[in-house]
């Protein structure tokens, strides 16, 4: 089985999960193993294609190798083990090949919060990461396979994750709106609350009960898990890792 239909069939199993967690949460956690797990392959096709022919596929093992033919050195790959996430990101900035690794990174990060703390996970949260997802790799297929992305990826699956970015979209944009209506106390409360997550699930999607008041006479709630809390609590959150990352 090729790479380029593994990865396929990852992202498939992937929006299979998501849909069928509406019964099961537990699936939210294959979901998204599967889904990074098909970016990665796609990357590693990639990676596979513009390796040399006669290279054992040079560009996606962790272990290369010099080897003299035909008095010339060639470079091989060896053993199984392919490159991990800081190699793919290596090798295609070496070769100039774009993608968006801020976006990607974040997924990796929900993927790895999600092995360690899957009891906090949520609708709401996979709902980003499956958006974001689907940025990364309609874009990629796009832009370095050259392929259609709906044709590709088949109907279903491009259609499904489609639907789940505009609609996460749609709800993070009703969010921002209420918030942007508040009044702050001064530009940096207010550009930090634009980036406020739930305290519970983790969520993006956080609204205010009010709008066009001050921002800290109105309660908020997290439309993803209904987790309701104060301003004190947002502004004390927002802090402490404004201050644990500096």
């Amino acid at each position: 089985m090729s790479i380029l239909k593994n990865a396929l069939d990852s992202i498939a199993l992937g929006i299979e999960d998501y849909e069928l967690a509406e019964t099961d949460e537990r699936r939210f956690i294959s979901c998204t193993r599967n889904i990074f797990a098909g970016i990665l392959l796609l990357f590693k096709h990639q990676l596979s294609e513009l390796s040399p022919d006669d290279s054992d596929e040079v560009l996606i093992k962790q272990r290369i190798m010099p080897r003299m033919e035909d008095g010339e050195l060639v470079w091989v790959g060896e053993g199984k083990k392919t490159v991990d996430v800081q190699g793919i990101k290596d090798r295609f900035q070496s070769l100039n090949i774009e993608t968006d690794w801020k976006r990607l990174d974040e997924i990796n990060r929900y993927r790895n919060d999600i092995e360690h703390y899957h009891s906090q996970v949520s609708a709401g949260t996979v709902q980003k990461m499956v958006s974001n997802s689907f940025l990364v790799i309609a874009n990629f297929i796009r832009d370095h396979l050259q392929e259609d992305p709906r044709e590709l990826l088949g109907e279903g699956v491009y259609d499904v994750m489609q639907t789940i970015e505009e609609v996460y979209n749609k709800d993070k944009a009703f969010c921002i709106d209420k918030l942007k209506s508040l009044t702050y106390f001064n530009e940096t409360i207010s550009n930090a609350f634009l980036d406020i997550k739930c305290l519970k699930c983790g969520s993006e999607l956080i609204t205010s009960t009010d709008q066009d008041v001050n921002a800290d006479k109105t309660s908020y709630s997290c439309r993803t898990c209904n987790n309701e809390f104060v301003y004190e609590e947002v502004v004390t959150n927002l802090f402490e890792k404004k201050y644990a990352l500096s």
